[in-house]
């Protein structure tokens, strides 16, 4: 997979493609713009300390791309950069990998991040041929856990204190699907 021309269509005017170094300002400015919305459910928003820190964090994601088969894409609405999104971890003997995602709050409960999800399950199912996927999210975080509902996961249960944001432990609501679940609700 080449960085430079993966591109995943979601929708007309959503597109799913890597990040580029020459986008980290957006992207910081980004973050920056929503980073009290964002620490209350993602550990890494703090290290986006300024334009130089998110150029090493996207410079990061594409070397994970190359070593470790990540995957970790930038959401286009109409080419503009409103969050991101991608399997944040591959078990690729295992055939399984974690879903994970943001989106700026101004683009949320407009089923964007739904759709997106939708087109990474099927690329993952059909071109990665994975055999399972799992989001998990916090369990207060009632819009990220309407998506794996909305999309017919399986709710596995809750790990506990799964995750440090900060200051604190959170609770995990763990979902998952199998490609042969996914494929027979959507006909492929």
């Amino acid at each position: 997979m080449n960085p430079d021309t993966f591109l995943l269509p979601v929708r007309d005017n959503i597109t799913l493609r890597f990040i580029r170094p020459d986008e980290a300002e957006a992207l910081y400015k980004l973050v920056d713009r929503n980073r009290a919305y964002l620490r209350k459910w993602l550990p890494w928003v703090d290290a986006q300390t300024g334009p130089e820190a998110s150029k090493e964090n996207i410079l990061g994601r594409i070397e994970k791309v190359k070593t470790m088969g990540m995957l970790d894409l930038g959401i286009y609405l109409e080419g503009k950069l409103i969050g991101s999104m991608g399997f944040n971890r591959i078990v690729a003997d295992q055939r399984k990998a974690s879903i994970g995602y943001w989106i700026s709050p101004e683009f949320q409960g407009k089923g964007i991040m739904t759709d997106c999800v939708r087109a990474l399950l099927d690329y993952g199912f059909n071109e990665r041929h994975l055999h399972r996927i799992r989001i998990q999210c916090s369990v207060n975080n009632k819009r990220s856990a309407a998506i794996p509902e909305q999309l017919g996961f399986t709710f596995e249960g809750i790990a506990r204190e799964d995750e440090f944001l900060y200051d604190h432990f959170e609770d995990s609501r763990i979902y998952s699907i199998l490609a042969q679940e996914w494929k027979s609700r959507n006909k492929q």
